[in-house]
């Protein structure tokens, strides 16, 4: 039996970002958009955590010369309404957990989900690694890449590696030779590739760096552990960088070295069981590489649009009908944004693999030029919960047609 009420028993699966947003949006070191930042400010995250975080609105583009070649809007609150902010994701979560705490929100620890014992018509009931068993009107998955929500009915996808890595490190900036007048965070292009230079840390006194390359896949628990491998991966080719990340590789701390390999999943049929009673959001839906900044972000949009239909079920918005028209949405707003983070990974491609490839293959902001910054309009317009209650409205005058 669909829902046609507000569910009164949630469970949601998974302790990160999107779990996090949407228990907090149902009771009333990450990079985050305006399209985050709106999801953030209406559960009242936000204003707890931005002057913690460092903000800024442009990443730039720069030649082996240090001249400017493109941009990137991350945010801008003349443009989009809010400045992007760069915080570490340790500290956004333990303000949430606080939040929910206040809120007397349970929050579940060591209890990892095993299997679900049942979906649906009316509850779902499943069992954790500790053998406890619960039930729930509503299964949420918010369990990440390796969802073993999403593999409670979608055993056959497996997340599939993108034959690229970031590697990374932190700096000081005192250590760095930043030219006057350069313009941080700065992606700088050579020969090889890019390399990011992101202050982190409210003043700004941090750097994250790193650059991507292509890799075969590995045991990426062993990469991890091999701290001067990625140190020495990194070093390559350090000559022919501009003096700026040479400055950066000489102030590289071994013990700081990581590494994100990138993996996504395929497009999925559907993100809902067939009881409509379990519902995949993030990267337990779709998982995005990290490279246009819109991973936690898109995670941020399924939960808050999602919080808005949970609340506004009824009879003439039924939860099968409702979580339809959500997720045709999400999955049509998912794929632009991947469509954009690739044209962006082929952009941080070396000058020669980019040579190869036709016009249009990766990103430009035409608007560096025209002086408009608002290309990504598209990206950091939409109010997921304003779009959510015009579906609502379709559902509702529907009924009554």
């Amino acid at each position: 039996m669909a829902l046609t009420a507000p569910p009164d028993h949630v469970a949601i699966i998974g302790g990160g970002l999107a779990g996090l947003t949407l228990a907090l949006a149902l009771r009333g070191g990450i990079m985050l958009s305006p399209n985050a930042l709106r999801v953030l400010d209406s559960v009242g995250v936000y204003e707890r955590v931005r002057d913690r975080a460092l903000q800024f609105d442009v990443l730039t583009f720069k030649d082996g010369q240090g001249q400017t070649t493109d941009e990137y809007y991350f945010g801008s609150e003349k443009l989009y309404g809010y400045q992007a902010i760069r915080i570490m994701r340790k500290e956004l979560l333990d303000e949430m957990k606080v939040m929910l705490r206040e809120r007397n929100i349970p929050i579940h620890y060591n209890s990892k989900l095993v299997t679900i014992i049942s979906d649906g018509p009316d509850e779902v009931k499943f069992a954790f690694d500790n053998g406890q068993v619960a039930s729930a009107s509503l299964v949420i998955g918010a369990d990440g890449i390796h969802s073993a929500v999403r593999g409670s009915f979608l055993p056959q996808v497996k997340p599939v590696f993108a034959g690229f890595i970031g590697i990374n490190s932190v700096v000081q900036r005192s250590q760095l030779r930043i030219p006057d007048d350069y313009k941080l965070p700065a992606t700088v292009m050579a020969k090889q590739g890019a390399f990011l230079l992101v202050p982190q840390k409210p003043d700004g006194s941090e750097l994250f760096i790193g650059s991507q390359r292509r890799i075969a896949e590995q045991d990426w628990e062993a990469l991890r552990k091999d701290k001067q491998k990625l140190y020495n991966m990194l070093q390559e080719n350090k000559s022919d960088w501009p003096d700026v990340v040479q400055s950066a590789l000489e102030a590289t701390p071994v013990d700081r070295m990581g590494f994100w390999a990138f993996h996504g999943i395929p497009p999925l049929a559907s993100w809902l069981s067939e009881s409509k009673r379990i519902i995949l959001v993030g990267d337990a839906a779709h998982a995005i590489p990290p490279t246009a900044g819109q991973g936690a972000n898109q995670a941020f949009e399924d939960v808050r649009a999602l919080a808005t239909l949970l609340s506004k079920l009824s009879p003439d918005a039924p939860l099968d009908k409702a979580a339809a028209l959500w997720q045709s949405y999400r999955q049509d707003r998912v794929k632009k944004v991947l469509d954009l983070t690739q044209q962006m990974n082929v952009k941080r491609l070396p000058e020669s693999e980019r040579a190869k490839l036709p016009l249009g293959s990766f990103w430009s902001n035409q608007s560096l030029t025209r002086g408009e910054g608002g290309q990504l309009r598209w990206l950091y317009g939409p109010d997921l919960a304003e779009e959510a209650e015009k579906w609502v409205q379709e559902l509702k005058q529907a009924a009554h047609s």
